[in-house]
């Protein structure tokens, strides 16, 4: 119980320093983990060994992130997405709906595969230029993609799946069976989602040209959030744009997708091979290479500290124990009265629980625990399965644990302030709404 209450009170200040603006990331994972783990009474050398398993699991994003950033940040100055953002801008004029449903419709297919940062990877770049073009949030993109892989992310081949499948014993494809129909009515759910996200940009003012100093043109500076590394001078400008490597940046870059989606090359090594012969090809001179890295070294460079700080926090969240004790924490708490209903407590929380324990420690520390206690009440173990499931599954893209949640605040060049806040909310109505669903379509039967 000691070290739960430890390990709550410690993501309870990470988040709130962060959603309040009063602290940035690098600082508060690295000191806050280190001194809730003195506090635990654990030993510095122990606490550097928390902190080397940590930094393990997310220096590969960290390097991904780097390569990923430079090499989209790159295609974008030569040109590569200009003539898809024309083509969108002129048939979408003013219609920003019809960008935030292209966008729901794309990062739904990008997910087929499962992975969360390959949809992101294929979605974000692809997008962000429009948003930008039309004076659209890029936090508005982020949050669809959100809700696009929340729905996605139910395939049998899906991690929080496949977790499911291995703590009840059964075999995936029997649970996505099950949820089949939800996959499909949460996928129209989403369009109205994305509908709903296009209006809400409209009346802001997006869309449009706005005159200089109208009204319509102030709510449009005040809410855009493009980064320094995005105002290239004219100079530069000028420098990157070459129209006549247009076909061969295209090939590269659905190469190096292909080797995202049918090989088992690790993501980063398939960025790295394709940002070395991107410079090499468009840029001969080594000066040249050097100089068209520069522009975007700030943005590359500063998100993957925060992967690698985060690493720190997971370490001594996972191996002092404090994850296991906080699951445990979790379902002692819960009143006798609410017994009978424990899956839906659970579904309902699940968002901000999953924020909590981050995705490992929910399925294998919570859920187990979660099903023995709602045994005991005659809740089913497969109807408290679906519920956790089906409600973490929305709690994924503003989890400050996980590394894919970095990766899109460094895509899209938001804070993960501003993720938090913006998206979080959003994507806890949707699971309501998604577990509204299920128990419509049977999927809690005892």
């Amino acid at each position: 119980m000691f070290l739960g209450i430890i390990g709550a009170l410690m993501v309870i200040v990470i988040v709130a320093a962060l959603v309040s603006g009063k602290g940035q990331p690098v600082p508060l994972f690295i000191f806050v983990p280190i001194i809730a783990a003195l506090i635990a009474g654990y030993s510095p050398a122990e606490i550097f060994g928390f902190m080397k398993t940590g930094v393990g699991v997310t220096w590969s994003t960290a390097v991904l992130f780097i390569f990923s950033i430079i090499y989209f940040s790159m295609m974008s100055d030569l040109g590569l997405f200009d003539p898809l953002v024309n083509f969108l801008v002129k048939k979408a004029g003013n219609n920003t709906i019809m960008v935030t449903v292209s966008t729901m419709i794309l990062a739904t297919i990008s997910h087929l595969d499962g992975a969360l940062a390959a949809t992101m990877l294929i979605t974000i770049p692809a997008m962000l230029p429009i948003y930008k073009k039309m004076h659209m949030r890029p936090v508005v993109l982020v949050c669809l993609i959100g809700a696009a892989f929340s729905v996605m992310n139910l395939m049998p081949w899906g991690g929080p799946v496949a977790r499911t499948g291995v703590v009840l014993g059964v075999d995936v494809n029997i649970i996505w069976h099950k949820l089949i129909p939800l996959q499909i009515v949460g996928c129209l759910v989403n369009l109205a989602f994305a509908v709903y996200m296009g209006i809400v940009e409209k009346r802001r003012g997006a869309g449009i040209v706005p005159v200089p100093g109208s009204k319509a043109a102030m709510m449009v500076t005040s809410n855009e959030e493009i980064s320094a590394d995005d105002q290239l001078s004219e100079e530069d400008a000028k420098f990157m744009k070459k129209p006549q490597m247009f076909w061969f940046n295209l090939l590269l870059t659905l190469g190096v997708i292909a080797l995202l989606c049918f090989t088992k090359i690790p993501m980063y090594g398939a960025f790295m091979i394709g940002l070395a012969l991107a410079l090499m090809v468009n840029f001969p001179k080594a000066k040249d290479q050097a100089r068209a890295m520069k522009m975007h070294a700030a943005t590359a460079v500063s998100m993957p500290m925060i992967l690698l700080a985060s690493g720190v926090f997971l370490g001594v969240l996972d191996k002092s124990g404090m994850m296991h004790s906080m699951a445990e924490m979790l379902v002692a708490v819960i009143p006798n009265f609410l017994g009978p209903h424990l899956q839906d407590v659970f579904g309902f929380l699940a968002v901000p629980i999953g924020m909590l324990l981050g995705t490992d420690s929910y399925f294998f520390g919570l859920m187990p625990l979660a099903i023995n206690v709602g045994q005991s009440f005659g809740v089913s173990p497969e109807s408290m399965s679906m519920a956790m499931l089906i409600g973490k599954n929305y709690g994924v893209l503003v989890t400050p644990q996980a590394a894919t949640t970095y990766l899109a605040c460094g895509l899209a060049g938001i804070s993960l302030r501003k993720l938090i806040v913006y998206c979080a909310p959003y994507m806890w109505i949707l699971s309501w709404i998604s577990l509204a669903l299920a128990t419509v379509l049977g999927l809690f039967a005892v």
